[in-house]
């Protein structure tokens, strides 16, 4: 196996293995065997654990920034629909996952923004950058008059996120779904509220 293909397939492994275990949690010496590695070879392709950690971090940005990516530039789909079928398409995430794992990002920050402050920044990056996406689709609903022109869509963008992380997070607790699914329906019942008024205050 190509050296590049190796280092692939160890951060592969390794994100699995943080993602069920957490960063703190999982031996480098776990990881090796994983990725069925000989012992002593990691530090032939990564400088330190904490190296490691901004790449299993980009692994993971890839995969959910894709997710997301998928949904939220349907242009084949109204704006709101498409943050719909993002709920959609994680609560069939997390239940095929029996509400185990989570978000592997939320999971990193809570377990690491206090501890290690280049991977907390590494962090704020990645989020900063799926807001940023949910804040797109905000706006362009407020262009094709689905929200309120006047509504701050960077400040519901980042709340949409956070309750998004805290439903996942109290789900996980809980294993059960209840927790996101009345995230995501109080969130599109907010979001219908504030079309229906302006409605109304247009007619007045």
């Amino acid at each position: 196996m190509a050296r590049a293909n190796i280092r692939e397939e160890i951060i592969r492994k390794g994100a699995e293995l943080i993602h069920v275990r957490g960063f703190n949690a999982t031996g480098l010496q776990q990881i090796l065997q994983a990725a069925n590695i000989p012992k002593g070879s990691f530090y032939f392709y990564f400088k330190s654990k904490e190296d490691f950690g901004i790449e299993v971090i980009d692994y993971f940005n890839a995969m959910i920034n894709g997710v997301f990516k998928k949904y939220l530039t349907d242009k084949k789909i109204p704006p709101m629909k498409r943050l719909e079928n993002l709920f959609e398409c994680f609560a069939d995430i997390f239940q095929k996952s029996g509400y185990t794992l989570g978000c592997p990002i939320g999971n990193l920050s809570l377990e690491l923004a206090d501890t290690n402050e280049r991977l907390r920044l590494h962090l704020e990056g990645v989020i900063e950058r799926l807001i940023a996406q949910i804040e797109s689709c905000l706006k362009e609903a407020q262009a094709d008059g689905s929200i309120p022109m006047d509504l701050n869509t960077a400040d519901t963008a980042h709340f949409i996120f956070h309750a998004f992380e805290g439903a996942v997070l109290h789900m996980k607790v809980v294993k059960r779904i209840e927790p996101f699914h009345a995230f995501r329906n109080n969130l599109l019942g907010y979001l219908k509220y504030i079309i229906q008024v302006e409605k109304q205050e247009t007619r007045i």
